[in-house]
C-alpha cells in the first residue's frame, strides 16, 4: 500500500503540475488573445481614422471648390454691375450734354424768332406808314384833280 500511496501522491503532484501548466497556458493564450484583439482594434481605428481623414479632406476640397466658385461668380457679378453702372453713368452724361445742346439751340432759336418778329414788325410798321402816305398822297392827288 505504501506503493499505492506514492503513486497517488505522484499522480496528485502530476495533476497539480498539469493544472499549473494549464493555468499558465490559459494565461498565455488569454494574453495572446488580448494582444491580438488590441492589434485588431488598433488596425480598425487606424483604418477608420484614415477613411475619415480621406472623407474630411474630400469634403473640405469640395467646400473650397464651391467657395471659390461662389467667390468667382460674385466677383463676376460685381465687375458686370460696375460696368453696367459706368455705362448708365455715361448715358446720363450724354443725355445731360444733349439737353445742354438743346437748351443752347432753343435759346438761339428763340432769340432768332424774337429778332425776326421785331424785324417783321418794323417792316410792317414801315409798310403801313408807306401805305398811309400813299393813301394820303392819293387823296391829295384826287383832291387836286377835282379842283381842276
Amino acid at each position: 500500500m505504501p506503493g499505492k500511496k506514492a503513486d497517488k501522491a505522484s499522480q496528485q503532484s502530476h495533476s497539480s503540475d498539469d493544472a499549473g501548466i494549464m493555468a499558465v497556458v490559459a494565461a498565455q493564450m488569454q494574453t495572446l488573445w488580448e494582444k491580438k484583439r488590441k492589434e485588431k482594434e488598433t488596425r480598425f481605428l487606424q483604418s477608420a481614422k484614415s477613411d475619415l481623414d480621406k472623407c474630411v479632406a474630400t469634403r473640405l476640397e469640395e467646400y473650397n471648390t464651391a467657395a471659390a466658385e461662389i467667390n468667382a461668380a460674385y466677383d463676376k457679378f460685381v465687375l458686370e454691375y460696375a460696368q453696367m453702372d459706368d455705362h448708365i453713368r455715361r448715358l446720363w452724361l450724354q443725355l445731360q450734354q444733349e439737353q445742354q445742346k438743346l437748351l443752347v439751340i432753343s435759346e438761339r432759336k428763340s432769340k432768332s424768332m424774337l429778332d425776326n418778329d421785331h424785324e417783321r414788325e418794323t417792316g410792317q410798321v414801315k409798310g403801313m406808314a408807306i401805305a398811309k402816305k400813299a393813301v394820303e398822297d392819293f387823296g391829295k392827288l384826287v383832291a387836286s384833280l377835282e379842283e381842276m
